[in-house]
């Protein structure tokens, strides 16, 4: 399910979210002022598993060309998470 079509089932028309169907998967949920949150590992992981980068190179990528473009989406563009415990790992997966 793309993240257009999660937005939706759920509600959220008008969220902007990142239309690169790469994160898609790393969508998981959206603010009190309806912007779309992604979890920055699950960006990471993607890229790896499918994409075949190296953590660094996905780092990097995400660094760069996602995280660098956020603020021409304007004051309600997406968030993106890094978490901080280890433990919500087990429960993502």
């Amino acid at each position: 399910m793309t993240a257009e079509e999660r937005l939706l089932e759920n509600g959220y028309d008008g969220v902007k979210y990142l239309t690169n169907y790469s994160y898609d998967s790393a969508l998981i949920g959206v603010s009190h002022n309806n912007r779309a949150i992604y979890d920055y590992d699950l960006m990471v992981k993607w890229l790896m598993e499918k994409e075949e980068f190296t953590e660094e190179e996905a780092f990097e990528w995400i660094d760069f060309n996602t995280i660098q473009a956020l603020p021409y989406m304007g004051g309600d563009g997406p968030i993106i998470i890094y978490r901080f415990i280890e433990a919500f790992d087990d429960w993502l997966k």
